[in-house]
C-alpha cells in the first residue's frame, strides 16, 4: 500500500468533529484520528481548547488513538492546546488532500 493511500481520510464529516461518537468510530472500524488544530478544533483566535472539546476528547480517548497536527509553526500555541487535551502533536504538517 502506498503512503498516499495511507494518508487519505477514511471518513469525511459534513459536521463538526464533535459529532463523532465512539459508536460511529467503531462502525467504521477506525483505530485512530489525526486532527487538524487550526479552524477545525480551535479557532485561530483561541489559545486553548474549549470545555466542549476537552469533554469530547475524554469521551473518544478510550476508543481511538488521537494525534493533533497543525501547519502552524507556533510551538507555544499548539503545545498549549495539546497539553490542555493531553494529546501528542506535530507542527508544520501539510493539510491532507480530499478524496474525490
Amino acid at each position: 500500500m502506498s503512503w498516499g493511500k495511507l494518508l487519505q481520510p477514511d471518513l469525511i464529516l459534513g459536521d463538526s468533529v464533535l459529532s463523532l461518537s465512539p459508536n460511529l468510530l467503531q462502525h467504521y472500524n477506525l483505530k485512530g484520528l489525526v486532527l487538524d488544530v487550526d479552524e477545525t478544533l480551535v479557532p485561530m483566535s483561541a489559545a486553548e481548547a474549549s470545555e466542549e472539546l476537552r469533554q469530547w476528547v475524554e469521551e473518544i480517548r478510550p476508543s481511538v488513538a488521537l494525534w493533533l497536527v497543525s501547519n502552524n509553526l507556533s510551538q507555544n500555541r499548539i503545545s498549549r492546546i495539546a497539553q490542555s487535551l493531553s494529546l501528542p502533536y506535530i507542527l508544520g504538517a501539510q493539510n491532507p488532500l480530499a478524496v474525490s
